[in-house]
């Protein structure tokens, strides 16, 4: 059968993840985000193991720039004998955004230098070298996998046009960072799904509203990989593909957005895919993610049928939902990576 695995790298409290396809001898593969610094002494061997098996390295992306992003693929980049070559790079620079910024304006600009410096092809085929919605390609051109793009959108675009400009006046990068960001309280206890599963207040801060978001499919099998994308983000693109599903998108596996921050996984999210398993990528260490409320929602509105949560850190944030009595009133199973915090999930 072929292959189609997302695998979660040890990132800390952020992203990098390996997507394989194809026939067994002769697979493809995609990475999406670097995670923290020490995260390229494990992506390192992993993209070695590609090239010495002759397999190419479709893609490389970089959802948004965050610390918890950017960090690994700046090593990546940096790296004197880089392991591989990707064949595209997506990731949209401050040029791409027309002179945008997200949270680390150096890391940022180091990122977009280091790959001009390579020669690696940005953004090829998308109108102005833009990643988003609407400039998509049709066909993004990646053999073996179709690639629909769901975020950033012109809302998340011009929200950082907006904030680069306020920055622009105010040089206060803290403030740019901090915007928006919740406090996190402790684990609660008992784990009261009804009661968690409430709405409560939306992710707001304009770096994550500019997240790339993306839906990958091989040989019918579907992954969607949300970045720290926004959920009215999500929902706008989302809604008018299920809506052509007869009301819910089928997903296989959703790599749910920002480490399951209880902002950016709502009902509406959830109630909008055909999905029933769920990845988290987060030691917990920083932000406390994934939240409670994020995880219940998972449970209450997703479809009927047993449920899996696939979590590549063990933590005081993930370790409670691995309880009896909540598996089997909620139909689902827990699955933890390895010490070192990887995961591979086989779609």
């Amino acid at each position: 059968m072929s292959v189609f695995r997302m695998t979660m790298l040890p990132a800390g409290d952020g992203d990098c993840l390996l997507l394989s396809w194809g026939d067994p001898g002769s697979l493809r593969h995609a990475v999406v985000d670097g995670g923290r610094t020490f995260t390229y002494a494990a992506l390192r061997p992993r993209l070695l193991a590609i090239r010495e098996a002759g397999e190419p390295l479709e893609l490389l992306v970089l959802t948004h720039v965050d610390a918890d992003h950017i960090e690994g693929g700046l090593k990546y980049l940096s790296d004197a004998e880089p392991p591989i070559a990707p064949a595209r790079v997506w990731y949209n620079s401050f040029e791409s955004l027309g002179g945008l910024a997200a949270r680390s304006i150096a890391q940022g600009d180091r990122y977009a230098a280091a790959i001009a410096r390579l020669g690696w092809p940005l953004n090829g085929g998308f109108a102005n070298g833009l990643i988003s919605v609407a400039t998509a390609p049709a066909d993004g051109g990646i053999p073996g996998l179709q690639v629909t793009v769901l975020g950033p959108d012109g809302d998340g675009v011009e929200a950082m046009r907006r904030r680069w400009a306020d920055w622009r006046a105010d040089h206060d990068p803290v403030k740019l960072a901090r915007s928006g960001r919740l406090s996190r309280a402790p684990m609660p206890d008992p784990l009261d799904v009804e009661v968690l599963a409430a709405p409560g207040k939306t992710d707001a801060e304009v770096p994550n509203g500019s997240s790339i978001a993306l839906l990958v499919e091989h040989k019918g099998r579907r992954v969607l990989l949300a970045g720290d994308a926004h959920p009215d983000t999500l929902v706008r693109s989302i809604a008018p593909l299920a809506r052509a599903e007869g009301g819910r998108l089928r997903v296989d596996l959703f790599k749910v957005s920002h480490h399951g921050s209880r902002a950016n996984v709502t009902r509406e999210v959830v109630e909008l895919l055909d999905c029933r398993r769920f990845a988290i990528s987060t030691d917990g260490t920083r932000h406390r993610h994934p939240d409670p409320e994020a995880i219940a929602r998972m449970l209450a509105f997703a479809p009927p049928g047993p449920r899996e949560l696939h979590f590549n850190y063990a933590s005081d944030r993930t370790r409670p939902w691995d309880g009896a009595a909540l598996k089997n009133r909620w139909d689902y199973v827990c699955r933890f990576g390895d010490p070192q915090g990887t995961l591979e999930v086989d779609v």
